[in-house]
């Protein structure tokens, strides 16, 4: 519980929190919005921190918490030490009182960069530590990095309760009192903003396959669940569209050898004068007319996905070519298919990509058209993260950014990451959310299509932040403060007390806080 609610609770005090011995404050991760106890401490005064300290010594002393007085702590005197009711400790050794007894507490001033007095960044002196600290440039830039993201809570530069030092009688007051003492620690942390997300197909590796020409579908070579290659044959439809188109290149290419062997025996009658012009201009229309025919028909055949090229056919007779066009765009051998039960009107779905046949939406015999849905084909070694990122948190969204997110149900999965690629340029009018995508490598392909889930787009990344459990942190009314013990705390004789410390935070996760 806060130092600050001890202030104006009238039951038994309940475990404090303060930081020991901490390291130097490196830089720090993201901005945190004061949590509701917050609303209710502020209004409590500056002062009320110190106050709750006093207080609780004087109620310790009433009941019997032994401190330290003049009869145990002084010799043994049997005449009690006069006792300073302002701060609850033998007037002797009250720290406040007797400030010409103890070294000078500094006072540094406001530093107007972080935010904070006594800025132990660039004052590391301030720092309770045995050793010297040093400030290294990765501090400064770990801090500099938390600030320019995003608005931080600020601390009141007017207040001066860092001056003040928290003092107990003894140690033994100190445990009596539960206040509970933790090292300061370096730790990751991810500064992210958190969105609804969806898993869905890579929209530029998903065929949905149908037929270009109505018909029957004849039969489906594919089930959900098969691979398959670029190319492959999935189904044939027997569409009687590819008949007639395969019988009008045939005339076609049959016309055209008729006027070019005409032409040909024109050619030395209209050399030699026998013939008049007109008649050998007459036959070379007629080769040009058939070769459009033959071109249109070569058109439509490609139109239906049955490439086709005369050339390949020169020099062969027009039975053997319709038997080959007969068969066109089918393989040599079709498992489960008698060669002798095809037909000229067959049409191959082929798959577009390679992948997984995802979804099948036909059987043999059904009446289609072009409309038709036959089958879904989808590569899945790349997935789609769509993300629903609301409107006040998209200015800190940018490409490249990475997302996190766990699959699975409980949380506690493999984490996959993945880059920003695509930022929507429009806020949705229902949810006032704005569409973000990321692409995730699913080589193993374990995640699925349609799954939801929470996903972090993250903001900073740091390896190495200054953290504090959160219960350390306390909000006085103006400003966030922690609670350091002194550095000579353990040495004999040595006052016991904490120094306030103003701090800036960034992240609170896992019930730790950021320092920056």
């Amino acid at each position: 519980m806060s130092i600050a609610h001890h202030a104006y609770s009238s039951t038994a005090a309940p475990p404090i929190k303060a930081t020991d011995v901490p390291p130097l404050p490196r830089t720090a991760e993201a901005a945190i919005a004061p949590r509701p106890r917050h609303r209710v401490r502020q209004a409590v005064s500056t002062s009320a921190v110190v106050a709750a300290f006093v207080g609780m010594a004087i109620w310790g002393h009433q009941t019997e918490w032994k401190f330290i007085d003049g009869n145990s702590s002084l010799e043994g005197s049997e005449k009690a030490s006069t006792w300073c009711e302002e701060h609850s400790v033998p007037e002797e050794i009250c720290i406040e009182c007797q400030s010409q007894d103890q070294s000078p507490l500094n006072d540094f001033g406001w530093c107007s960069e972080h935010g904070v007095a006594q800025c132990p960044l660039h004052h590391p002196e301030v720092s309770q530590l045995k050793k010297p600290a040093t400030v290294e440039s990765a501090d400064l830039e770990r801090a500099q990095r938390a600030l320019a993201l995003l608005p931080r809570a600020e601390n009141n530069r007017r207040c001066l309760l860092h001056r003040h030092r928290i003092q107990f009688a003894s140690a033994e007051a100190v445990d009596k009192a539960g206040i509970d003492i933790f090292r300061v620690q370096r730790s990751p942390i991810v500064e992210a903003i958190s969105a609804n997300v969806e898993i869905v197909y890579d929209q530029t590796q998903l065929a949905h396959l149908a037929s270009r020409a109505a018909g029957t579908v004849w039969k489906v070579l594919k089930q959900v669940g098969d691979k398959v290659h670029e190319g492959e044959l999935l189904a044939l439809v027997d569409a009687a569209e590819v008949g007639r188109t395969k019988s009008l290149f045939l005339e076609a290419l049959a016309e055209l050898r008729l006027q070019n062997t005409l032409l040909d025996r024109l050619r030395p009658l209209k050399e030699n004068g026998t013939i008049a012009g007109r008649k050998f201009t007459e036959s070379q229309a007629a080769v040009q007319a058939a070769e459009i025919k033959l071109r249109t028909a070569r058109q439509a055949l490609v139109n239906l996905g049955l490439p086709i090229d005369p050339k390949e056919y020169d020099g062969m007779e027009l039975s053997d070519i319709a038997r080959r066009i007969e068969r066109l765009g089918l393989p040599d051998e079709i498992a489960g298919v008698d060669a002798q039960s095809l037909s000229s009107n067959l049409l191959p779905i082929r798959a577009s990509l390679e992948g997984v046949v995802v979804e099948r939406d036909t059987v043999p015999g059904e009446v289609i058209t072009t409309d038709t849905r036959l089958l879904t084909v989808a590569n899945t070694r790349r997935m789609w993260l769509m993300l629903n990122v609301r409107q006040e948190d998209i200015s800190s969204v940018d490409l490249n950014q990475t997302v996190r997110f766990r699959p699975t149900g409980d949380g506690k999965g493999p984490e996959v990451v993945g880059p920003i690629t695509w930022i929507n340029t429009a806020v949705d009018a229902a949810t006032r959310t704005v569409q973000v995508r990321a692409e995730l490598t699913n080589t193993d392909g374990k995640l699925r299509s349609n799954t939801f889930g929470t996903g972090r787009i993250v903001l900073r990344d740091e390896p190495d932040a200054i953290v504090v459990p959160s219960e350390s942190v306390h909000w006085d009314g103006c400003c966030n403060v922690v609670f350091v013990r002194d550095k000579d705390y353990f040495e004999p004789n040595s006052p016991k007390f904490f120094h306030v410390r103003k701090v800036r935070l960034g992240v609170e996760q896992d019930g730790l806080t950021e320092i920056i």
